[in-house]
């Protein structure tokens, strides 16, 4: 049997270096706080699928498996699971409609230092920063 885990990730369209992030609504401290898409594994489900399904059923977005690109993982002590962390490129950044989670924003990477995070995130999002960098100077052939 799967060990129980979720998914966590955004969409980055290397063109213009945005990535997609959730903004949530404010808290009683009227605090917005920013996060990633996520979602929960299903029994038998690939974490890659999982991520796939996610974006589909959050953001009415097809993201083929090719364009799905693994950050790390690791086990959340708190939910007491793994959490696999990835992001999907994409060629466009489309406008997307506030979810139930929150409203959708693409923003740049230097920006996200500036904004508040729910746990983890902050530092999915450096190591995601790092998987995309290394992808871009492999591609460029730079050392």
């Amino acid at each position: 049997m799967q060990e129980p885990f979720y998914v966590s990730g955004f969409l980055y369209n290397p063109n213009s270096e945005k990535l997609l992030l959730i903004q949530t609504e404010a808290n009683d401290d009227l605090i917005t706080l920013w996060k990633m898409l996520v979602g929960e594994g299903n029994n038998g489900e690939p974490a890659e699928a999982t991520f796939q399904r996610v974006i589909n059923e959050c953001l009415n977005l097809e993201v083929k498996p090719k364009s799905i690109f693994p950050i790390y993982d690791y086990f959340d002590e708190a939910q007491r699971k793994t959490n696999y962390v990835f992001y999907a490129e994409v060629r466009r950044s489309p406008s997307f409609e506030a979810l139930q989670q929150g409203t959708p924003s693409w923003v740049r990477f230097s920006d996200i230092s500036k904004f508040p995070f729910f746990a983890n995130t902050k530092q999915d999002m450096v190591v995601g920063e790092r998987v995309i960098n290394l992808k871009r100077r492999i591609a460029l052939n730079i050392q």
